[in-house]
């Protein structure tokens, strides 16, 4: 069975029937039948994205916009955080073996509101042993010689935990004391720091080794703790008994026997030539407290002196008043002028006079600790006005006659002269033998 036309128009595609149409109705017509030119193949236009509207990409922009502001905000708010909690330091010390442990405010009223909101809790082995009232100061006492572990809690708006290991120095141990008449000498368990102040005002401690330290006897007795610091800061309190420095002796007179007078010049700043005159004729024992400035200027001079059978005393070096030094002050202005003498003029001097005649126990002392063994006082002067005893009456054996090296001293010499002979009195050569038996001077006199 074949198809009609019809059915292959109804069965063919619609351009195929609409060309089947056309050719028909040609046909009918008497005309003949062209079919179309085939369209010349244009090329396929791509697909474009579907384009977005300006709503969805607003949309868009805030979602990114919220993002970021939302972790700026968190970041702030973490550096915020930091910025303002409080710190937690500590410090230990050595001298009194405690660990300070201390809460310190954030800069800005926000840091001292959260401190002052905030306490410290600080746990040893688990048990809690000491809290702050606020956020201020805990001390915690830690035992030397070991390690203490403590756990610190923070309270308060900025919570925190730290743990500390402390690891305290050995204790400082005496090891043995020893008293003698240079005073106290302590063997400690290790080395020492080297500051401390004398005790009782004038006992000096010294250290003649790195762990011994040595406390010098002063004028008087001194009862005292001595406090001293090992080089790792531990601290040992010793308590000491000081003995006190023996007194170099002061005498106003000497032995009479012989009818025996005792002529002293004193200071030095003006030499004489008549006396050293009188010296070299009569073998006068003369004794020349100087002050050793005043020698050094004339050093030829108190060689020939020396030469001369004279004997050089210790007057210090610049002639102060001892009483308004300290001890170690007046030591020194001992000391020092009776090694010079020693070494320019001879013998190192036994005997010294202090200036004006002031003396007391701190002078004494100090006599002692520079190896003088006898301090000369007077009991008469003789000057341009003529000569003055202590009771105004004539001189009498024993006494010890005071002259200064000033313009006129031979004058003044020769009129002393005078007057001993005519007492029928024996000038004598001073030493500290002169003085055995005599009672010495409590009272200070006033002089030069």
């Amino acid at each position: 069975m074949t198809a009609s036309g019809a059915d292959r128009g109804r069965r063919a595609g619609p351009a195929q029937a609409a060309a089947t149409r056309a050719a028909a109705k040609a046909g009918a017509a008497g005309r003949s039948y062209r079919p179309p030119r085939p369209a010349a193949a244009r090329p396929a236009r791509p697909r474009r994205p579907a384009e977005r509207s300006p709503s969805r990409i607003i949309a868009l922009a805030v979602t990114g916009i919220l993002i970021l502001v939302t972790a700026s905000v968190a970041r702030i708010a973490n550096v915020g955080a930091s910025a303002v909690s409080p710190q937690l330091a500590w410090t230990l010390s050595p001298a009194s073996n405690t660990v300070t442990i201390r809460l310190t405010a954030a800069s800005g009223p926000s840091g001292r509101r959260i401190l002052a909101r905030s306490r410290l809790v600080v746990s040893e082995d688990g048990q809690r042993t000491r809290q702050s009232p606020d956020g201020g100061t805990v001390r915690i006492p830690v035992p030397p010689g070991k390690q203490t572990s403590l756990v610190v809690q923070v309270e308060g708006p900025r919570p925190g935990r730290q743990a500390l290991t402390v690891t305290v120095p050995p204790a400082l141990r005496v090891l043995r004391s020893r008293r003698g008449t240079g005073g106290v000498l302590l063997s400690l368990s290790g080395p020492l720091r080297r500051a401390h102040r004398p005790l009782c005002g004038a006992d000096p401690v010294s250290y003649p080794r790195s762990s011994e330290a040595a406390v010098a006897p002063g004028p008087r007795p001194c009862r005292a703790k001595l406090t001293l610091t090992a080089a790792d800061g531990e601290q040992a309190v010793v308590p000491v008994t000081i003995p006190a420095l023996p007194d170099t002796p002061v005498y106003s007179f000497a032995h009479s026997a012989g009818r025996a007078i005792y002529i002293t010049v004193d200071d030095g700043w003006t030499p004489s030539q008549q006396v050293l005159a009188i010296m070299r004729k009569t073998r006068l024992p003369v004794t020349a407290f100087l002050i050793e400035q005043a020698a050094q200027q004339h050093l030829a001079y108190w060689r020939a002196f020396a030469g001369a059978g004279g004997m050089v005393g210790d007057h210090t070096v610049s002639h102060p008043n001892l009483t308004k030094l300290t001890l170690a002050r007046a030591t020194a202005q001992w000391a020092q002028a009776r090694q010079a003498f020693g070494r320019l003029l001879g013998p190192t001097p036994v005997l010294g006079r202090p200036p004006y005649g002031a003396f007391d126990r701190t002078v004494q002392a100090a006599a002692h600790r520079s190896g003088l063994k006898i301090l000369v006082g007077w009991s008469a002067v003789a000057d341009s006005d003529g000569i003055h005893t202590w009771d105004d009456k004539p001189l009498e054996p024993g006494e010890i006659v005071l002259l200064h090296w000033v313009p006129g001293l031979g004058s003044q010499l020769s009129r002393l002269l005078a007057v001993i002979r005519a007492r029928h009195l024996n000038p004598t050569p001073l030493s500290a033998a002169s003085f055995t038996g005599i009672t010495p001077q409590r009272g200070s006199l006033d002089g030069d």
